[in-house]
């Protein structure tokens, strides 16, 4: 992380300070007023995307530091350590973070104490309650309570990697700057999923429990879901929700009965709408547009799958078409 290029949201800056009441006041802005303390020459850099459901930001300091922040009340924060580490020690409890093993999760009604070692460099991501509520109780297929979260959250365990990959991957997509809204908010629910599922909490044990009993009619309502409402985010959370069932038991049942997961499912279909899409007349259309509005993050997948399925590129299919009819002549 020597090179500020290399820096994950670098299309996002949103401080770039010597100044700690600068950054001070920057920071607590974008996640929770707090106080910094500085032990030397600060070279403080935010990056920052937020939205409704979430506030993601890479943030480093550049120099050792103390955050003392209070309780947040109505959010949760995440720190995964991209880099050097971190000493916390949240209301009764204390852990340590390193780069690419370990991170943090604090909860709303506990004070906290950060010290940032100079070479610290972290995804920082506050977490609204509710929408930490919401995404569990649509996994759950159930009301929930604002879980309890233990305050360390193992980065090598298979969880904690699919964590770390989701928030990579959110944080790739930002950078390519073509995040549409589909696309930004599967990938926030996918974010979030992988945080409920990679750290310890009050529901943990309901939501790694055994395999449940595959739901057949909720599949039927979610394959109907999903061929009605294809532009829709469809997480396996969203799908839940709308099956009226748990996740697990939405999953088993896709697999079970279809032989394929839920997210393929949903791939499938919308790869069918892109290419019904690609055969019609729409000027301006090109395959980047129309895979991203179908929520194909990654383009060159996108031509793979069309290609396997269809025997041949998405492109042909558009150039198929007569010039003098694409100018509606």
């Amino acid at each position: 992380m020597d090179a500020q290029e290399a820096e994950p949201l670098a299309r996002f800056p949103a401080m770039r300070t010597r100044d700690a009441g600068e950054a001070e006041h920057v920071v607590s802005h974008a996640y929770v007023p707090h106080r910094l303390r500085a032990s030397g020459s600060l070279d403080a850099r935010l990056n920052l995307a937020g939205s409704t459901r979430l506030t993601f930001g890479f943030l480093a300091y550049g120099t050792a530091i103390e955050l003392v922040v209070p309780p947040m009340v109505d959010c949760y924060h995440l720190n995964l350590t991209l880099g050097g580490r971190t000493s916390v020690r949240h209301g009764h409890m204390r852990t340590t973070t390193a780069a690419g093993i370990s991170g943090v999760l604090l909860s709303p009604r506990e004070e906290s104490t950060l010290a940032w070692s100079a070479d610290a460099a972290q995804f920082a991501v506050k977490v609204p309650v509710l929408s930490m509520q919401a995404q569990l109780s649509s996994l759950l297929h159930e009301p929930v309570d604002a879980p309890h979260f233990g305050l360390h959250i193992d980065l090598t365990s298979d969880t904690g990697m699919g964590l770390v990959g989701a928030a990579l991957f959110l944080a790739d997509q930002f950078g390519t700057g073509n995040t549409g809204e589909l696309i930004r908010e599967q990938l926030e629910s996918y974010l979030l999923t992988q945080l409920l599922l990679g750290a310890e909490h009050t529901y943990s044990a309901q939501l790694h429990g055994s395999p449940c009993s595959p739901d057949r009619f909720a599949l039927e309502e979610a394959v109907d879901y999903i061929e009605a409402y294809p532009e829709r985010p469809l997480g396996i959370a969203d799908l839940a929700a709308a099956a009226g069932t748990s996740a697990a038991a939405l999953e088993a049942a896709f697999e079970q009965e279809l032989g394929l997961r839920a997210d393929e499912y949903v791939r499938g279909v919308r790869l069918s709408r892109a290419h019904a899409q690609l055969c019609q007349l729409r000027p301006g259309d090109s395959v980047e547009s129309v895979a991203r509005r179908w929520g194909f993050v990654n383009v060159r997948r996108f031509r793979a799958e069309y290609r396997a399925r269809y025997g041949r590129s998405p492109g042909p299919v558009r150039r198929a078409v007569p010039p003098g009819m694409a100018l509606g002549g």
